[in-house]
């Protein structure tokens, strides 16, 4: 079996266990992170690599694509930029709805306008991880940290069937930290 990072063979006497290879890889990288894996010729996920039972041997050929971290973290942030305003309206969309009365189509557009929100803060906590600004970092966790409670706010008055303070909870507060976190993600932008 041959395995390459970016193109160059390296060397892998005696290891065919994919942990093993693994550690050997990110032992070769250099401020990068394993970005795409090709399993002769196929495009899997390091996750499917991670969790999955492959049979080595049967593979001749492993390719492991990497990204430069910063690249990485540019391309997230560009992504989420994007994504940011599509989380506002979608909270705005669910307050008008709660406070219209239509608390199952509010509930439905809050539950994906939540899940768009975990992924977004699930993306924050790994660029944060990865960051070296102690002032950025601290900036971001209090943002998180507020936002996190104005969420739980949010959810104590959907649990509460209290629909008008939860649209007013969606439309001002939840809103407003959207707009912190915008402006967050575009000082992480000018940062990297």
């Amino acid at each position: 079996m041959e395995i390459y990072i970016n193109e160059k063979v390296i060397d892998t006497d005696g290891i065919t266990d994919k942990n093993d290879i693994l550690e050997l890889v990110e032992a070769n990288l250099e401020n990068e992170i394993i970005d795409i894996i090709h399993l002769d010729g196929v495009e899997v996920s390091l996750e499917y690599f991670q969790e999955n039972e492959l049979d080595l041997e049967r593979i001749d050929e492993i390719k492991f694509e990497s990204k430069k971290v910063e690249q990485l973290i540019s391309e997230t942030l560009k992504e989420a930029e994007n994504y940011l305003p599509k989380l506002k309206n979608a909270l705005n969309n669910s307050a008008e709805l709660f406070k219209d009365g239509k608390e199952a189509d509010a509930s439905d557009l809050l539950d994906k306008t939540l899940e768009g929100i975990q992924w977004y803060l699930e993306v924050i906590n790994g660029i944060m991880s990865l960051i070296d600004n102690a002032e950025l970092k601290d900036k971001g966790n209090k943002i998180l940290s507020d936002f996190t409670q104005a969420l739980n706010r949010a959810m104590i008055a959907l649990q509460n069937e209290d629909y008008d303070y939860l649209g007013d909870l969606l439309e001002v507060e939840m809103v407003k930290y959207i707009d912190k976190l915008r402006d967050f993600n575009q000082e992480l932008l000018e940062e990297y």
